[in-house]
């Protein structure tokens, strides 16, 4: 039962985001992601360009396919163009940047009192930003199915660049920290959870990156409003996500 529930979130949720669908059998996709475990030389929740694993590879073919069968002019409406260029053409010479599983907050366990690190699971689905003239243009899902990696969307360009430019700000740091891709489908907000390279101290409890879907979100709960450059602490962003994950919950799609 978990499982069909976690495909319905994850066909909701990316549909959200200005992602396009490649395979009807998305949901699909997703079960067989949660099914099958992730390749250990992924870094699960790094976003990093995990070099030589089947998830990276089935990003780079994708993007192939997609570089050979789209048309070379992209839509004039940038809202039904699946990557952020004015020349489809562009995607040859385009290359895959950082790749990140997604991962999920369990309602529930949110709700129930946990703290928000602790109420995080993977998906198993992955996706990775492609990169052209030196910027983030869309992302790439894949998952696995049928015991194989695969592309299953591609989009959601404005993410992309919200997502390279939140992994670039912390790659100037030493020692790096990692990063997680963290998504709430019942409160409709994206983080980027921020762990210190060497977690065996109190004083490094991670913190959040609020991305743009979170920054609507904390405005309407907060007096003042969240920054791209700004942070929340575990307790305080748990606290400010409770009410709407609740809410979140009522609603059929999510109810899980």
């Amino acid at each position: 039962m978990r499982i069909r529930r976690l495909a319905a979130v994850l066909l909701t949720s990316l549909a959200a985001d200005g992602c396009f669908t490649f395979v009807c059998v998305v949901a699909r996709a997703a079960v067989a992601a949660t099914t099958q475990p992730t390749s250990a030389a992924a870094a699960p929740g790094a976003l990093s360009p995990a070099m030589d694993t089947p998830q990276r590879q089935a990003a780079v073919d994708g993007l192939a396919s997609l570089a050979v069968h789209l048309p070379a002019v992209a839509p004039p409406s940038r809202a039904r163009r699946i990557f952020d260029v004015d020349d489809y053409r562009t995607l040859r010479d385009a290359t895959i940047g950082d790749g990140f599983e997604t991962f999920l907050v369990d309602p529930h366990a949110l709700v129930s009192g946990k703290r928000l690190a602790q109420a995080l699971y993977g998906s198993g689905v992955w996706r990775f930003v492609v990169m052209a003239n030196g910027r983030g243009v869309g992302l790439i899902t894949v998952a696995r199915m049928n015991g194989k990696w695969s592309m299953v969307e591609a989009g959601a360009s404005e993410l992309a660049n919200e997502v390279e430019s939140v992994a670039g700000r912390y790659a100037r740091q030493s020692p790096q920290a990692q990063l997680r891709f963290v998504r709430s489908p019942q409160a409709v907000a994206d983080f980027i959870q921020v762990s210190a390279a060497n977690a065996a101290t109190p004083a490094s409890e991670p913190v959040y990156v609020p991305l743009s879907s979170a920054r609507a979100l904390l405005a309407r709960a907060r007096t003042q409003a969240a920054t791209p450059e700004s942070t929340l602490s575990d307790t305080a962003l748990g606290d400010l996500l409770r009410p709407s994950v609740e809410r979140g919950l009522s609603d059929p799609k999510f109810a899980h």
